[in-house]
């Protein structure tokens, strides 16, 4: 199961987070071969965010993901080109401010299981 945390100072309004919902549905379907039903996602628009000490209004988005088993890094890559190219064009964020965490969990398979990382 994915879990996709979408943390973005660009304001979200229902529309832009179906998008956003769907892109990553369509990226966990492509490259990961799961069933876009079996992923989680947060959103958060509308944060106050900055980098550094640098005063800046320009759209800014950090992204974690977090997947449950899997080690085939090459589709990682390739979801990872695709969330960037289709993030920056949603939310209208530059390259530069735009990050994207990834973390593997092993062991997971049950739902109630707790598991140590």
């Amino acid at each position: 199961m994915p879990f996709i945390r979408t943390t973005t100072s660009a304001v979200l309004d229902q529309e832009k987070e179906e998008k956003l919902i769907a892109i990553y549905g369509d990226a966990v379907s492509r490259f990961l071969g799961k069933a876009p039903v079996r992923m989680m996602t947060a959103v958060e628009g509308g944060i106050h965010m900055r980098r550094g000490l640098e005063k800046r209004d320009v759209p800014t988005a950090f992204v974690e993901c977090k997947f449950f088993g899997g080690e085939n890094y090459e589709n990682f890559r390739e979801f990872d080109e695709s969330l960037k190219k289709s993030l920056c064009g949603l939310l209208g964020t530059a390259p530069s401010d735009l990050y994207i965490k990834y973390e593997v969990i092993n062991g997971w398979d049950a739902q109630t299981r707790i598991f140590k990382i």
